[in-house]
């Protein structure tokens, strides 16, 4: 016989390293939102209260609770292998993530479970406990102090409350009258309450949708991909097979900020903003893993490509395959699925480049041919320069009826004076903050420019049937097809289609 020894882990270094998996806590709470829907909860309530030292952190749901077994087992470092089979609906993988997630931002895990056929039970993990008696003692005594939250928090029904108390990394000061320190405390529900929206927006609506709250307030789900938009474009929507399964991939190109209100362009950009959303979005059965990466497919973050974002959704036993980790915060593409997935990423990123510099518009308009754009991009050498483009109607109207040499030298002037600077760092600081063509504009100002274009037009003797079609494609006048079918109908008599 193989001669061992036992080798068991110290109580008191393991469960302070526990703590340092590397969670937010935005990211904690919602690997416990991820057992509550497990447990088939169809409301979560997650609460902050603050009391210097005794401020704490609860996180509720009515799913179906745990009898005294269940509990015990639940609290166990490493309760389930990952590699045991899951059910289909399952977010966990690792059994570590009550207990990696919790110990991260507190000392002292409390959690309270009842079902419809067994009565209140309650088990603490007390980390200072298990630091002095240096052994895994799982305590099993419910105190009155915790008895009554739950009869304040939960009530006479089945579901679990998982309590955080002592929390050392989020108070940063004990007194309970210190204000700074209560502000600093509520800000983590803003935070926390905006990332659940994210990681969950796909459980928050449709059939079968369940309800999470932040301090009584229901949280609002946020949809990266802005499906419901009229101008979003489903770019690509396929299945690629892998190991004898289908997973599903859905490409999307956002509107332009020019079709978006300031709203929509704010909600749309996310915490992060819209350069850093682009890309990927894995989902592990509805629950997002991954927000807005290129999986490390040799892409970078560009602007022209800000308006890709791909869904792709995975069935929670392929974690393995995917190298997601214990937080549910990284995931890497199978090898065999890389040339697919690039494929998939060339076609959505060239799109969002198109829509991009076109500005959101739409690439033709029917009868009438493309749009003709006031600017054009040109390369010099190595270098990028942007130029009026004499083509346009109104630019060859002038330099042949107003004194083409001095027409040509103020656009020069133009053209060698753009603030591309001043242009690039305020799009930086604030991408929604630019106008769009005649924002704000009265149509009667409008209206009279479009006149003064008419005519410069007649000059050259171009035909009333082909002004009111270069009108209609010539920006940025192109996004106002009524006020061009008014001055037509005005100006030369003509009637537009």
């Amino acid at each position: 016989m193989t001669g061992y020894e036992v080798v068991e882990p110290r109580a008191e270094s393991l469960v302070e390293s526990l703590r340092a998996f590397g969670y937010a806590t935005e990211t904690a709470v919602a690997d416990l939102v991820d057992n509550s829907i497990t447990a088939k909860a169809t409301t979560v309530d997650v609460r902050l209260r603050w009391a210097g030292n005794e401020s704490w952190i609860a996180i509720v749901d009515d799913g179906l609770g745990m009898d005294g077994e269940r509990l015990r087992e639940a609290m166990r470092p490493g309760t389930t292998s990952p590699s045991a089979p899951r059910t289909v609906s399952d977010l966990g993988r690792f059994g570590l993530g009550l207990k990696t997630a919790s110990f991260s931002q507190c000392r002292q895990l409390v959690v309270m479970s009842a079902t419809a056929t067994s009565s209140l039970v309650a088990r603490t993990w007390d980390l200072d406990h298990v630091v002095r008696v240096g052994g895994w003692q799982l305590l099993t005594t419910l105190i009155s102090e915790d008895r009554a939250l739950w009869d304040e928090l939960h009530g006479d029904q089945p579901g679990t409350v998982v309590l955080w108390r002592q929390l050392d990394r989020l108070v940063v000061s004990p007194d309970r009258q210190n204000e700074q320190a209560e502000r600093h405390f509520y800000t983590i529900a803003d935070r926390v309450a905006r990332h659940l929206g994210t990681i969950f927006h796909r459980y928050l609506t449709g059939p079968g949708k369940i309800t999470i709250r932040v301090n009584g307030r229901n949280i609002a789900p946020w949809d990266p991909f802005l499906e419901s938009h009229e101008t979003t474009q489903v770019v690509t929507d396929e299945s690629l097979p892998y190991r004898g399964e289908l997973i599903s991939v859905k490409s999307f190109v956002l509107p332009h900020v020019s079709r978006l209100t300031s709203e929509e362009h704010i909600v749309a950009g996310g915490r992060r903003g819209w350069a850093a959303q682009q890309g990927f979005y894995v989902y592990r059965n509805r629950r997002l893993i991954v927000s807005g990466s290129w999986l490390g497919l040799g892409f970078r973050r560009e602007e022209l490509t800000s308006l890709a974002r791909i869904r792709l959704d995975l069935p929670n036993h392929m974690d393995s395959d995917w190298q997601i980790d214990v937080r549910k915060s990284v995931a890497r593409a199978p090898g065999a699925l890389v040339p697919e997935l690039r494929r998939i990423a060339e076609v959505v990123r060239l799109r969002s480049a198109k829509v991009y510099r076109h500005r959101g518009k739409i690439l033709q308009r029917a009868g009438h041919g493309d749009v003709v754009q006031a600017w054009l991009q040109v390369v010099r050498g190595t270098k990028i320069a942007y130029q009026v483009n004499r083509q346009h109607p109104l630019v060859a109207a002038l330099l042949t009826t107003a004194g083409g040499s001095e027409v040509e030298a103020m656009v020069r002037l133009l053209e060698e004076t753009v603030p591309v600077p001043l242009i690039i760092m305020n799009h930086a600081d604030g991408p929604g903050r630019q106008t769009t063509p005649f924002e704000e504009t009265a149509s009667g100002a409008v209206l009279s420019v479009l006149a003064d274009v008419v005519r410069a037009m007649r000059r050259t003797g171009t035909s009333d049937k082909e002004i009111v079609g270069q009108l209609l494609t010539m920006e940025p006048f192109s996004d106002f097809p009524d006020l061009v079918r008014e001055v037509c109908t005005r100006e030369l008599g003509q009637e537009t289609a």
